[in-house]
């Protein structure tokens, strides 16, 4: 009743795995619970590890609420072996350069 009355909705969702998913890409990545930074090795993704755990449980609620989710692609291909570990600060992803807005009325 106290979604109703918020106008929001309840979706209970297991949340196994959601810390060594990408919230991004999907991929999943084995790492030790003193790790508390999610860096994805396939898509360069960053995130603190819950944060990313809560974009997973979101992503979880709306698809099996709405039926929608990550949108199906074809998996990455790596030269590097899976359990290989890759720091995320070393992937640079090409075509989308960091937009620095300049506060109004400085040119």
């Amino acid at each position: 009743y106290k979604c109703e009355r918020e106008g929001t909705h309840f979706v209970a969702v297991n949340p196994k795995g959601t810390t060594k998913e990408c919230a991004s890409c999907g991929v999943s990545t084995e790492k030790p619970l003193w790790v508390r930074e999610h860096s994805c090795p396939a898509c360069g993704f960053e995130a603190d590890r819950d944060a990313n755990a809560a974009l997973n449980i979101l992503s979880r609620g709306i698809k099996k609420r709405l039926g929608a989710g990550r949108s199906e692609s074809t998996p990455v291909e790596t030269a590097l072996a899976v359990d290989t570990s890759v720091s995320a600060k070393r992937v640079v992803e090409t075509g989308s350069p960091t937009l620095k807005r300049e506060p109004s009325g400085e040119r």
